[in-house]
């Protein structure tokens, strides 16, 4: 979201960011809002303190949530506060608009106001349609709850006049709910490649054992139990490796596994690059993910990426040229492309020119250059239906 305000703003056609996070130029806001801004782990963008409205509610009842209760409340009241910051934005929203661009979650009340005052209405899908996700984890909060909560989804899909997703991937989990496809468009996402640069060419073949890496929170859903799985396979193959892992990660994860792993702990955005360019291959096997930014930022560092179908970032991957993809949940599958990786090192090395050009077109300024253009192209068509069923 700060991307496409930001995004909007350079094209002189952001009338309003409205968001729980600082996202201003602090020194175009009062005090409190620059303390606030210092505090916030979220970086603060050059947009004019007139553009920006602040809502301080969702996040404080959030984070007060998220510490005072059971993870099952605190999910609860965290929708809650989204569907407050979502009544209170509908309340205020101007009549003369050509678009509304809301998140999951927190614009279904925003949303009828703006198809009441003819405003286009545009849904930004962080992930996938939740009826897919709902296939690949089970919820933490109660039955009832969730039922809500996805009622709340399907309302605002039902009144988006377009979604927006970050793949193709995630465009077809809402076409297989039901959404017309000419009504989503895939936008992938961007990422900043600023800290990370290409690795010198001093990695040689002497370098032992052959390294996987593995980048974000370690657990069920990424598919860590089944790269352990395939890990362990080699293992017993007598294929040395390494199994690096980068990020938090869930209780009892590593539990009685014997792969050869190293664990890095939580890195920052230099030492996760550093990690990269130390590494042979980024190994993501997820169960879902709706796109995968820790591919991008790999590939940029000339970093090949192994990656299941079930990732987004898919797209992003050439076979055999820039990484592989194999099928979700399949350790033979994974433990096959991991063992042809750790007998052709030569040729893993020989891709990184390659994966280096290919994140450029991934970049965030890239991103800002597609989104405006769908937007522009979505709000333009929209106004040409109005127009002629008026006619």
């Amino acid at each position: 979201s700060h991307q496409l305000a930001r995004a909007l703003h350079d094209r002189t056609a952001l009338d309003g960011y409205w968001t729980g996070v600082p996202a201003a130029d602090p020194v175009t806001k009062r005090p409190l809002y620059r303390w606030l801004a210092h505090l916030s782990p979220q970086p603060t963008l050059d947009l004019p303190g007139d553009v920006v409205r602040h809502n301080i509610v969702m996040p404080l009842v959030r984070r007060v949530a998220e510490t005072v209760a059971a993870p099952p409340q605190a999910t609860d009241w965290r929708h809650r506060a989204a569907a407050w910051f979502d009544a209170w934005a509908a309340r205020r929203l101007p009549s003369d608009l050509d678009a509304v661009v809301g998140y999951e979650n927190g614009t279904r009340e925003t949303f009828r106001a703006a198809k009441h005052r003819g405003i286009t209405t545009i849904l930004d899908a962080a992930s996938f349609h939740h009826a897919w996700q709902d296939r690949f984890y089970e919820p933490v909060e109660s039955e009832a709850v969730h039922e809500r909560i996805n009622a709340r989804k399907d309302d605002e899909v039902a009144l988006a006049d377009h979604i927006l997703t970050v793949s193709e991937l995630a465009r077809e989990s809402y076409i297989d709910a039901g959404v017309p496809p000419e009504s989503v468009t895939s936008v992938p996402m961007g990422a900043d490649l600023s800290d990370f640069a290409p690795r010198d060419n001093e990695k040689t073949g002497e370098s032992e054992p052959f390294t996987f890496l593995f980048a974000g929170h370690a657990g069920r859903r990424k598919g860590v139990d089944v790269l352990l799985s395939a890990s362990e396979r080699l293992r017993q193959g007598g294929h040395a490796h390494c199994v690096q892992f980068a990020g938090g990660q869930a209780e009892g994860v590593f539990q009685d596994t014997n792969t050869p792993i190293e664990h890095l702990g939580y890195l920052d955005r230099p030492s996760l690059a550093s990690a990269f360019r130390r590494a042979d291959v980024l190994v993501l096997p997820s169960r879902h993910d709706s796109f995968g930014r820790v591919v991008v930022e790999a590939l940029a560092t000339g970093l090949p990426v192994l990656v299941s179908e079930h990732v987004g970032a898919k797209e992003v991957v050439t076979e055999g040229e820039t990484g592989w993809v194999v099928p979700a949940e399949d350790a033979d599958a994974l433990a096959e492309q991991m063992r042809w990786c750790i007998e052709h090192p030569d040729q893993v090395r020989s891709m990184q020119d390659a994966c280096v050009a290919t994140a450029q077109d991934y970049s965030w300024a890239a991103y800002r250059e597609r989104v405006t253009n769908v937007l522009a192209s979505v709000v333009e068509g929209q106004s040409s239906g109005r127009n002629s069923r008026e006619k």
